[in-house]
């Protein structure tokens, strides 16, 4: 469960003095090699104070440009403290006009720096690629869908791109990747991915490939359809397959229980002579009832890794984390898709500075939720200066 209350160890470390001088220091020195779009001979700000203060709008509950406005009118005396000189507050067009003229790149390079370290830690994790559109700022004629690249366990995003569409979501495998260590990693997809190119590239990068199995391999499909089947008919005697039931999970007034059974011996399936690495496909049979009703799906899945039963259930269960810690936390807490900002760059860049946000709470204070540490970064500016450190200094 997220902690609430502040009376924990972290909250306390977190709120312990920090070198200030360190901190400035790391600050300009992230954002001395970016690229600066501004007439610099015009400019009033550093690049690295407009960054900085983004971050800790975004950190203490600032959601829209507005939002930023504010909290710097409110919060420059601090901001100013903190980095030993002293700024005015930048206005509403100030802040703005970055957001919308920004190269989306330069923040790709701001996530590589900060999370340099991370990738290492990527072997044998479940490492989850899907899409999101953002609705509030996406009409027929303008369209923002955003492909993200979520380390499960950490539950941070690694990295992000743009695509035109849902449709164009594989073509941004190599972008997504190139920067990180993902040797050992499992990644799962969609079955929008299931094309042999695709699972060629997650085997190239070091990676093993988990991905749903559609009406869109034709054949495939059918054959792994038609096998579980008549596994099942004969209540798999003498079928060599692995099966695990999961505990019957209850919530929101449904009760939901799934059964997995996979199969690694593939000498009679077709498409094991063409699939590079693959090694096992996977039926899953959700079986719900609510209020009274049941009912019963069956979801395919093929896979370059040999594992039991239990745990590519952990892993496909693990998929849909991106629903709720990563999609549903944007929508609900930063308000993703109420936001209407999309000129140049903007909607772009501050989807960015959103999972920026998430990241940096993650890895600073991992227990606690989301909107209880934007909450207290907004009222104790102690324990915001604190995970700035454990980005800046530590």
């Amino acid at each position: 469960m997220p902690k609430r209350s502040t009376k924990d160890p972290k909250f306390s470390e977190l709120k312990q003095d920090i070198d200030l001088e360190q901190f400035v220091t790391s600050v300009k020195g992230i954002f001395r090699d970016t690229d600066d779009p501004r007439q610099i001979t015009k400019t009033k700000y550093p690049f690295w104070f407009l960054m900085l203060l983004f971050l800790c709008g975004y950190l203490s509950g600032s959601n829209t440009v507005s939002d930023l406005t504010i909290y710097a009118e409110l919060n420059i005396g601090w901001i100013n403290m903190l980095i030993g000189q002293k700024y005015a507050a930048p206005s509403y067009d100030t802040l703005w006009w970055l957001l919308a003229r920004l190269p989306p790149a330069i923040f790709k390079q701001l996530l590589q720096k900060w999370f340099a370290t991370i990738p290492q830690q990527f072997r044998d994790q479940l490492l989850i690629i899907d899409g999101k559109r953002l609705k509030g700022v996406s009409t027929d004629e303008h369209l923002v869908h955003l492909v993200e690249l979520f380390a499960a366990e950490q539950k941070i995003v690694l990295a992000q791109e743009k695509v035109p569409d849902k449709s164009s979501e594989p073509k941004v495998i190599e972008a997504l990747l190139k920067d990180i260590d993902v040797s050992g990693a499992l990644i799962s997809t969609d079955a929008l991915f299931a094309h042999i190119s695709r699972a060629q590239q997650f085997l190239d990068h070091g990676a093993d490939y988990l991905i749903g199995l559609k009406g869109n391999q034709g054949n495939f499909h059918d054959e792994a359809k038609n096998f579980f089947n008549q596994a099942r008919d004969i209540k798999y005697e003498g079928v060599d397959v692995e099966r695990y039931i999961s505990s019957p999970e209850k919530g929101h007034g449904r009760i939901e229980q799934r059964s997995i059974c996979i199969c690694t011996a593939l000498d009679w399936l077709p498409q094991a002579q063409t699939w590079p690495g693959l090694k096992a496909i996977i039926e899953v049979t959700s079986e719900r009832e609510i209020e009274g009703k049941k009912t019963s799906e069956n979801r395919y899945y093929f896979s370059s890794r040999k594992a039991s039963a239990k745990e590519f259930a952990g892993w496909i269960r693990g998929h849909w984390l991106i629903e709720n810690p990563l999609h549903w936390v944007l929508d609900v807490i930063f308000r993703e898709d109420a936001a209407q900002a999309k000129a140049g760059f903007i909607a772009e860049n501050m989807a960015f500075f959103r999972r920026l946000s998430m990241n940096i709470i993650k890895i600073a204070d991992p227990d606690r939720g989301f909107a209880d540490a934007r909450r207290i970064c907004m009222y104790e500016p102690k324990y915001l200066r604190g995970i700035l450190g454990k980005i800046f200094v530590s």
